[in-house]
C-alpha cells in the first residue's frame, strides 16, 4: 500500500515538462538537433536537402557560382548556405519548458540570411521532428519512469 501510495505521489507531482527541459538541456541532445537541421544526418535539412524547416526548397546555385563550389570541393546540386561554416556553427538550441528555439547567426560578409531566405532556415522539418522524438523517446521513458518510481 506504501508504495501505491507513494506512486500516486509522484503522479500528482509529476511535470512532463521538466523531463522535457532536461532532455533539451543535453549537449547530446542539442547537437542532434543542430546536426538535423545543418550538416551530420543524412536528412539534415539545409547540406543534404537543400531545404528550410517548412519543406522549402532554398534554391539552386547560380551558374556562376557553381564552379567556385567545386573548386571548393563544396556541394553545387541546391544552395547548402554553408561557405566557410560560420553560420552552421553559429547555430544554438536553447531549452525552454515548453520546447526549445533554435537560433544561428545570419549575419555573413554583407549578407542576412534570414532576410534573404526567412527565419525559417532554422528549425526542424516535421519529419526531422520525428526522428528527434524517436532519437529521445528512450531517455524520456528512463527519466519518466525514475521520476515515478523514485
Amino acid at each position: 500500500m506504501q508504495d501505491f501510495e507513494r506512486l500516486l505521489k509522484n503522479i500528482n507531482n509529476l511535470n512532463i515538462n521538466d523531463i522535457f527541459f532536461e532532455l533539451w538541456s543535453d549537449n547530446r541532445v542539442q547537437n542532434y538537433i543542430i546536426d538535423l537541421n545543418t550538416e551530420g544526418k543524412p536528412t539534415s535539412q539545409l547540406y543534404e536537402l537543400g531545404v528550410d524547416s517548412l519543406g522549402n526548397s532554398l534554391g539552386e546555385y547560380s551558374p556562376f557560382t557553381i564552379p567556385f563550389k567545386v573548386e571548393k570541393g563544396q556541394r553545387f546540386d541546391h544552395i547548402t548556405l554553408k561557405d566557410t561554416g560560420d553560420f552552421y556553427e553559429s547555430f544554438i538550441v536553447t531549452p525552454l519548458k515548453t520546447g526549445f528555439k533554435i537560433d544561428a547567426d545570419p549575419i555573413k560578409e554583407d549578407t542576412n540570411l534570414f532576410q534573404e531566405f526567412g527565419r525559417d532556415i532554422v528549425g526542424l522539418t516535421e519529419e526531422n521532428q520525428e526522428r528527434l522524438v524517436a532519437f529521445i523517446e528512450a531517455d524520456f521513458n528512463k527519466k519518466l519512469e525514475e521520476r515515478l518510481f523514485q
